[in-house]
């Protein structure tokens, strides 16, 4: 068959010959990570159970930069904090062991409802048909990334923030899901376009958090974000298997994050 996309019905096979195959889990829910060359910072892949530490640390600097634009209530601190609706999160770590940025992912989810999305949306028509685009992609994996931010003091911050745009995407290898859905204010979505990321034009964009923003559902296939180096960055990931507790950076200072941060550059959430 050929798949339906979440954007204005195209083929997402895009001339492949025979279906795609949906993937598998490569993420054992052991702590991985991979040097990225271009930021100068270390990509850690862990879950809040796994790397508690790193997790707190994580949550702090995402509340200092969702504070910094008066959208702290969008992430939800205090639902997401014991570490339960994360399957994975990324964070982006300094050689001296600073938490610079990241992002977490939710899922993969049994039923569209289960997004996020699902309640940015507030008029019930719109919701059904975002339960119905979103329902068709649960049965080949779908998971949601929230959470996404980026230091404002953070050393190579360009370099970081398209590091921490290409790693969310892992995900969906990681987590063994064809698709990845998510929400963005207008100022972001040029960043999540060039790492493979489309509009969900039949949804209207929404004033979520609140009426400073236009906030747009997105969604990724993993069949469209194939590239040399996403293969070898993975590659590095799942050779990694670094032990709990992130031990190579042992005799390095003790993870903190920055207490002041900010979101990625558009000042808007995912």
């Amino acid at each position: 068959f050929a798949e339906r996309d979440l954007v204005g019905g195209r083929s997402a096979d895009r001339g492949r010959k025979g279906p795609p195959v949906d993937p598998q889990p490569l993420f054992m829910r052991r702590t991985l990570d991979f040097w990225d060359e271009d930021s100068g910072y270390h990509f850690v892949a862990a879950t809040p159970q796994g790397e508690p530490d790193l997790w707190v640390q994580f949550l702090d600097g995402a509340r200092a930069a969702y504070r910094r634009f008066g959208a702290e209530g969008a992430l939800e601190y205090e639902s997401i904090r014991d570490g339960t609706s994360t399957s994975l999160f990324f964070a982006a770590v300094t050689t001296d062991g600073v938490v610079q940025g990241g992002s977490r992912a939710q899922g993969p989810y049994g039923s569209g409802r289960e997004s996020h999305a699902f309640r940015e949306w507030t008029d019930p028509g719109i919701r059904a048909r975002i339960a119905r685009i979103l329902d068709a992609y649960v049965p080949h994996g779908l998971i949601e990334v929230k959470s996404t931010w980026v230091g404002s003091g953070a050393v190579r911050r360009h370099e970081l923030s398209a590091g921490v745009a290409r790693t969310l995407t892992y995900s969906m290898e990681l987590l063994g899901t064809r698709y990845l859905v998510a929400t963005s204010a207008s100022t972001a979505v040029a960043r999540w376009q060039e790492v493979g990321a489309e509009i969900v034009d039949e949804i209207p964009p929404c004033p979520y958090p609140d009426d400073r923003y236009r906030t747009h559902l997105i969604v990724w296939d993993v069949e469209r974000c194939r590239s040399e180096r996403r293969s070898r960055e993975l590659e590095k990931l799942l050779a990694s298997d670094a032990a709990p507790g992130f031990t190579y950076m042992s005799s390095l200072l003790p993870l903190r994050s920055l207490e002041r941060g900010d979101l990625k550059e558009s000042g808007g959430e995912m």
